[in-house]
């Protein structure tokens, strides 16, 4: 199904043209229990966070939403010996250091993490949707990229965190979906009301998404090293992709509740197939001819946003550690959610 055209760059033609074959919208182009809010944990300067009780901790839940403890450290990002089939957007490898620990969701936020802080639920996969209803414990769909970091922004609000985006110009119905349709985008011909901004700046004391306070979009980076755990597998915790992904050869045409398949070895579920999941960066192309690099958030402007991990009606091929792939921050689809994040020790 094609979606976009008007908007390609040349640049990204080729790229493009093989993302198509992997199926799925989203490729073509390319209640709650909580913590007490931003005192339930410390940092003690370590790197490692702990309760009121100094017991240092790798987990935690907050507004319903499972998030496990990351470590920092250092990987080959893009297309290593690992991988299979890679696109011209996934080389050369770069050598990527993460110096600080992160928080990230252990499954892509669902439909009922959603609805219990935005008050609706925008997701084709539901009962007045125009996919199957694939009940509340399936990933939220349907949400752009302003609406994800609005998501995140809400959940830091919540927790009495300062909010990482500072959003502008924005209009439209924030969480209203696509009707019956699988897939919408604010601009021209728009009739969905699509929620849309003009512009995102970062709330912290260095201007990087790394020093927010409260909770964000991973990085490209952070997510590909996520979903690598460690390891140098085709897909997110194991080389065989029935072991750990949906894709349109095991999911019988259908988005699948979170955690249905093995974890990684972070412990991090479907971060191979299911659900795409917006990253926090802009993309460019040839973003990883830079070399070794530390600590990176993309590039500084653009005119997509990356999303990872494949889906239910993806090849398998999409559910690849280092497949990258994009749209406007305005496109909604049927298979595109979002996986949330947040830094374990800022810049004070």
């Amino acid at each position: 199904m094609k979606i976009n055209s008007w908007w390609s760059l040349g640049l990204v033609l080729l790229t493009s043209l093989a993302l198509l074959a992997l199926g799925g919208c989203a490729t073509d182009e390319t209640s709650s229990e909580t913590t007490d809010g931003g005192d339930s944990t410390a940092d003690d300067g370590s790197g490692d966070v702990s309760d009121g009780d100094g017991i240092v901790l790798d987990a935690m839940t907050v507004q319903g939403i499972n998030m496990l403890a990351v470590p920092e450290g250092s990987f080959e990002m893009g297309c290593t010996a690992g991988q299979t089939d890679c696109l011209s957007n996934e080389s050369p490898t770069r050598e990527v250091h993460l110096t600080r620990a992160f928080w990230m969701g252990e499954t892509d936020v669902t439909q009922d993490e959603w609805a219990a802080l935005m008050g609706n639920n925008p997701s084709f996969h539901r009962p007045d949707g125009g996919g199957d209803d694939c009940g509340l414990d399936c990933p939220v769909e349907l949400i752009n990229w302003w609406e994800a970091v609005a998501f995140v922004n809400a959940l830091s609000v919540a927790e009495d965190l300062e909010a990482c985006y500072e959003l502008s110009g924005c209009t439209g119905v924030l969480g209203g979906g696509c009707g019956a349709a699988g897939y919408c985008e604010s601009g021209v011909g728009d009739i969905y009301d699509t929620y849309n901004c003009t512009d995102v700046t970062i709330n912290s004391i260095t201007g990087s998404v790394y020093d927010c306070e409260g909770y964000r979009l991973p990085t490209e980076a952070e997510w590909e090293y996520a979903a690598r755990a460690g390891e140098d597998q085709l897909y997110a915790g194991s080389d065989n992709v029935d072991d750990v992904a949906w894709h349109n050869g095991n999911s019988a045409s259908t988005m699948r509740p979170v955690a249905g398949k093995a974890p990684n070895a972070f412990g991090l579920y479907d971060m191979s197939g299911n659900s795409w999941e917006w990253t926090s960066d802009w993309y460019d192309q040839s973003y990883y001819a830079g070399g070794t690099i530390s600590d990176p958030e993309g590039p500084s402007n653009g005119v997509s946003r990356v999303f990872r991990g494949g889906c239910w009606d993806n090849t398998p091929s999409a559910a690849r550690v280092s497949l990258r792939d994009f749209n406007p921050p305005g496109f909604r689809c049927y298979d595109l959610g979002l996986r949330v994040a947040r830094t374990i020790t800022p810049t004070p």
